[in-house]
């Protein structure tokens, strides 16, 4: 009886590579998600978490924009790695009044690259620390990091994951604090 037995190369079929490759093509912004207070961007009365809804009823929205890509960014002298390549709104502050109010809904365009050491599944990974620094406004300055996260290679969707900070309507103080927590936007395929 004959046996065989790897050479220490890892199985193509289990590969980084391989796995990678099921992630790769065109998606659309299907959710956006917020972990903290709820928040009324949309000054109807109703505060929520689930902020598709909120950013939709904002003047500057425009849902054929928000598109993501993934493609392999490989060359022959670097180890594999992809581009997540998204557009990203997000609501755009001003002050009146004492309060913030959202004007518009503007976009980030970002390339998060994931390589096979700074990638895995389930848990925040590939980070990007942006340093914004306008001061005029709230949200892009307010951006601690920005990462990505795949539940699986065959779910055909990813998030980009925001730790941010949002101004939230707080009813009991009667008033508006800016409440620290993750954003999550969800591409599917």
């Amino acid at each position: 009886m004959f046996s065989t037995t790897g050479c220490g190369k890892e199985d193509p079929v289990d590969s980084f590579e391989s796995n990678i490759h099921k992630l790769y093509g065109n998606y659309v912004l299907s959710d956006i998600h917020w972990s903290g207070l709820p928040v009324d961007l949309n000054r109807d009365g109703t505060g929520s978490w689930n902020l598709l809804n909120e950013f939709e009823n904002i003047s500057g929205y425009y849902n054929p924009d928000y598109k993501g890509n993934v493609i392999s960014c490989t060359d022959k002298w670097a180890e594999s790695a992809a581009a997540f390549n998204v557009t990203i709104p997000y609501p755009f502050y001003i002050a009146v009044n004492g309060e913030w109010k959202c004007v518009i809904i503007t976009t980030i365009h970002l390339t998060i690259c994931a390589t096979e050491k700074s990638f895995h599944l389930v848990s925040a990974c590939c980070q990007t620390n942006p340093g914004y620094n306008d001061l005029y406004n709230v949200f892009l300055s307010n951006i601690k990091d920005i990462s990505l996260v795949a539940g699986s290679y065959d779910d055909n969707k990813f998030q980009i994951v925001l730790h941010c900070t949002l101004p939230c309507d707080i009813k009991e103080i009667g008033g508006q604090n800016l409440n620290e927590n993750y954003l999550y936007y969800e591409y599917s395929k």
